[in-house]
C-alpha cells in the first residue's frame, strides 16, 4: 500500500504529471477520483492533482479542503479573483435551452435500476480520511477555486487547472471517473518517454456505472486502435480516444497553441 507517513515524504520533490480535474457538483464520486489519482505508484516520482472547484454547492468543495488539511504542506489552496480571468461569470450552458430533457436525451436510463456499486456508494460515500490513507507520500493537490463561487463551465475549469500545471507530462480526469490500476500513469508515462515522437498516449476503457449501449458500442470501437495509424485514420470517423484516458506532452500542447 502507498506510504502516507508525513515524516517521509518530500514536499520539495518536483511533480511528473499534472492532473486535471474540473469538479463540479460530483459526490459522491469526486472522492473515488481523488483516491485513484493520489494512489497512483511511479515509483518514486510524484504527480500533483489540480482540481478547479467551478461553484459546487454539494459538498465536493468542502471534501477537497478537507482532504488539503489532511495532506497539509502538500496541498495548496488558491483562491482566483475575477481579474485573474478572462473566463465569463456565468456558464453559457446555462443560459442555452435544453436540447432535450434528461430521458429523451439519455434514454438507456430510462426504466434502469441504480447500479449496486453507485447504491453502495450513496449510502456510504468514502471521507476524506479514507482517501487519505492510500495517498502517496509524495503527491501533492491544488485546489483552485473563484473567489465569486459562480459556475463558468468546464471548459473554463479545465483551462484554468491548465494555467497551474507546472510538470511536463499533463493528464485529465473527469470527477465521477475511475482509474483503479496504481501503475495506469506509470505505464503511460514511460511510453512516452520511450516514444520521443509522440505527443500523447492513451489506453483503453471499460464502462462503469449505468447500462449504455451506444456508449459501450463507442468504447469498444476506440479500444480496437492501438497503433499511432489506426488513431490517425480513427479521427475522421469519431474521436479516436476519449480525452480523460490520455497523457500528453506539455510542451506539445503549448506547441500546438502558438
Amino acid at each position: 500500500a502507498p506510504s502516507t507517513n508525513p515524516a517521509r515524504s518530500n514536499a520539495k520533490m518536483e511533480p511528473e504529471i499534472s492532473v486535471i480535474l474540473p469538479v463540479y457538483n460530483a459526490m459522491p464520486y469526486l472522492p473515488v477520483t481523488v483516491m485513484h489519482m493520489m494512489r497512483q505508484d511511479l515509483r518514486g516520482r510524484s504527480l500533483e492533482l489540480i482540481c478547479a472547484d467551478d461553484g459546487s454547492s454539494d459538498g465536493s468543495l468542502e471534501f477537497l479542503l478537507e482532504i488539503a488539511k489532511l495532506l497539509a504542506e502538500r496541498a495548496i489552496v488558491h483562491v482566483i479573483e475575477g481579474e485573474e480571468t478572462t473566463a465569463p461569470s456565468t456558464n453559457p450552458a446555462l443560459i442555452q435551452e435544453l436540447r432535450a430533457d434528461e430521458a429523451k436525451d439519455h434514454p438507456s436510463f430510462v426504466d434502469q435500476d441504480v447500479p449496486t456499486e453507485v447504491l453502495q456508494l450513496r449510502e456510504r460515500p468514502l471521507t476524506a480520511q479514507d482517501v487519505f490513507a492510500q495517498c502517496c507520500k509524495d503527491h501533492k493537490l491544488k485546489i483552485l477555486l473563484f473567489k465569486d463561487r459562480k459556475n463558468r463551465g468546464q471548459g473554463a475549469a479545465m483551462s484554468l487547472c491548465f494555467s497551474y500545471c507546472s510538470a511536463p507530462f499533463i493528464a485529465q480526469m473527469e470527477s465521477d471517473d475511475e482509474r483503479e490500476r496504481t501503475d495506469a500513469f506509470f505505464i503511460m508515462l514511460e511510453a512516452l518517454k520511450k516514444n520521443i515522437d509522440w505527443d500523447a498516449v492513451s489506453c483503453r476503457v471499460q464502462c462503469v456505472g449505468w447500462n449504455r449501449p451506444g456508449m459501450d458500442r463507442y468504447v469498444d470501437w476506440q479500444n480496437q486502435l492501438l497503433s499511432p495509424e489506426e488513431n490517425q485514420k480513427g479521427r475522421f470517423i469519431e474521436i479516436p480516444a476519449l480525452h480523460q484516458t490520455a497523457m500528453f506532452r506539455k510542451s506539445s500542447i503549448f506547441k500546438r497553441n502558438r
